[in-house]
């Protein structure tokens, strides 16, 4: 699976610079069983899409959980992607350390919203899981065009440096939409443009700006509305932009943007 294969070979070039590895870790497992209500990500899913498998009171993986629209292959495979999948943590400049998700499974909603289903909370080791579940095919996609992750291991990806400037915000709080806008419209190079540039940026990839679009837009909202909407930056007497939080749901306000 290509994904799994940058998720190798970017894990190395992370590890390499040393930005975007912090409080990622790899965790391995006995061969006597899991932990019960761990979650393991990695199993295959249809469309060439990966899911996770939680562990049972019986300390055995259950059935392939999959993004919605995808179903889980007849063995609930995966287990020999596992170690893919948590070795990878950080790759191809995601961001590290990530927050509670508030959607259910699939992520095609806030868990909880008007009581569907009491959905089981989703928590990821970082914003690359997350991208690869909620937004697998545009993260796909990405991950097979250099121009947005390199294939050199010089992190010179779009995403890549888009994403390590997030990370360096992330430091000093909560990174909210003028900050992500502000490294997206110019590459990585600066956090701090004019929130009214164009987006998408004329030399900003396809790819980039889709996986972009589906990190940040709230599930089910119209591509790139996070950064075209006026309402998302609301301006008072005094000029003073407020960006709107987050929308539920999003991998930017579950894994992708919070502070470090």
């Amino acid at each position: 699976m290509n994904s799994k294969r940058s998720m190798w070979k970017l894990l190395l070039g992370v590890v390499g610079v040393g930005l975007l590895v912090t409080n990622c870790t790899v965790k391995t497992e006995s061969d006597t069983g899991c932990n019960a209500g761990t979650k393991k990500p990695g199993c295959d899913c249809t469309g060439n899409v990966t899911g996770y498998q939680s562990c049972l009171d019986d300390g055995t993986y259950g059935a392939c959980v999959c993004p919605q629209g995808t179903a889980g292959n007849s063995s609930g495979g995966g287990a020999n992607a596992a170690g893919a999948m948590n070795s990878s943590a950080g790759k191809g400049g995601g961001t590290a350390e990530g927050g509670t998700s508030s959607a259910g499974e699939g992520g095609a909603s806030a868990a909880g919203e008007g009581g569907a289903g009491g959905a089981p909370t989703v928590a990821y080791a970082n914003c690359i899981e997350c991208l690869n579940d909620r937004c697998a095919a545009q993260y796909a996609a990405c991950d097979a065009d250099p121009n947005c992750i390199s294939t050199n291991l010089d992190q010179s990806g779009q995403y890549e440096r888009i994403a390590a400037c997030i990370d360096k915000e992330r430091i000093k709080g909560l990174v909210k939409r003028d900050v992500v806008r502000g490294c997206g419209v110019t590459i990585g190079a600066s956090a701090d443009p004019d929130v009214l540039s164009n987006w998408a940026p004329e030399d900003m990839d396809p790819v980039t700006t889709d996986l972009l679009n589906c990190m940040a837009d709230a599930p089910g909202a119209q591509p790139a509305s996070w950064a075209n909407d006026d309402a998302n930056y609301p301006v008072d007497s005094n000029d003073m932009i407020h960006p709107t939080p987050w929308p539920a749901g999003s991998c930017a306000k579950d894994a992708c943007t919070s502070a470090q």
